[in-house]
C-alpha cells in the first residue's frame, strides 16, 4: 500500500558564516570576544589561523580561499584585523569567489603603513615584521578589488608605539585612518586603539548590522 506523505514545516536556513582572520603576531584568541558577539547575532563563526610572522603571505591567502570553500552555506562573510585584512585582499586577487558576500577590514593598512615602512628600514625592524607583513604591507601590497560590499573600521584612540612614528591623526596607535581608506566603502570609526577595537561594543554592533543588511 502507498506510504502516506507527511508534510514537514520548512526547515530554517543554516546560519551564514563569518570567518575571522587575525593579524600580525596573533593567533585568533584575541578575536574570541568578537566571535561570541557575532554568534549572538545569529552567525556561525570560524577562525582562520595562519603563521603571521614566519610564514608566506601568498600561502596564507590561498589557504584562506580553501577555508572559504569549506565553509558551510552559500554565503560567507569575512572580517580581517590589521594584517588579516591584507590576507583577505590578496585572496581576492588570487582566487576571487562569488561565495564571499560582505567583508569588513578592521584597522587594515590597505594603503600602506608608516610604522611598518619605518621598521623595514632597519634589520631589527625587518625581523620584527617578518616576511608575511613585509610582503603584505610593503613589498607586494595588494590593491582592493572593485565591486565588493566593504566596511572599513578605523580606530581613533592613539595608544600604541605608532605614536613615535609620526602617524597622521586620527589613528589607533598603529594604523592611521587615512591608511585604511578604500573608495566606495562604508566607514565605521570606533574610539579604540588598534587592539582595543576587538572588544569594542560599537564595532561588534556595526559588524552585526553590516553582515545582516549591508548597512551600519
Amino acid at each position: 500500500m502507498p506510504v502516506p506523505i507527511t508534510e514537514r514545516p520548512d526547515e530554517p536556513a543554516p546560519p551564514e558564516t563569518v570567518i575571522l582572520v587575525h593579524g600580525l603576531w596573533m593567533t585568533g584568541m584575541e578575536l574570541r570576544w568578537l566571535g561570541r558577539r557575532l554568534k549572538r547575532c545569529g552567525f556561525a563563526v570560524r577562525y582562520f589561523r595562519y603563521p603571521s610572522w614566519r610564514g608566506c603571505f601568498t600561502d596564507a591567502a590561498l589557504r584562506l580561499s580553501e577555508a572559504v570553500a569549506r565553509a558551510d552555506g552559500e554565503r560567507v562573510h569575512l572580517a580581517g584585523h590589521s594584517l588579516g585584512g591584507m590576507v583577505i585582499a590578496k585572496m581576492l586577487e588570487l582566487a576571487p569567489t562569488h561565495k564571499i558576500h560582505r567583508i569588513a577590514l578592521l584597522g587594515s593598512p590597505i594603503r600602506g603603513n608608516a610604522v611598518a615602512g619605518s621598521l623595514a628600514r632597519y634589520g631589527v625592524g625587518r625581523f620584527i615584521l617578518g616576511p608575511v607583513a613585509r610582503e603584505g604591507i610593503i613589498e607586494k601590497r595588494p590593491s582592493w578589488p572593485a565591486g565588493r560590499e566593504l566596511l572599513v573600521v578605523a580606530g581613533t584612540l592613539p595608544l600604541g608605539f605608532g605614536v613615535f612614528f609620526g602617524l597622521s591623526f586620527p589613528h589607533d596607535g598603529t594604523v592611521a585612518m587615512a591608511e585604511t581608506e578604500v573608495p566606495g566603502a562604508q566607514t565605521l570609526l570606533v574610539r579604540a586603539s588598534h587592539m582595543g577595537m576587538l572588544i569594542s561594543s560599537r564595532l561588534a554592533a556595526g559588524l552585526c548590522a553590516f553582515f545582516r543588511t549591508g548597512r551600519i
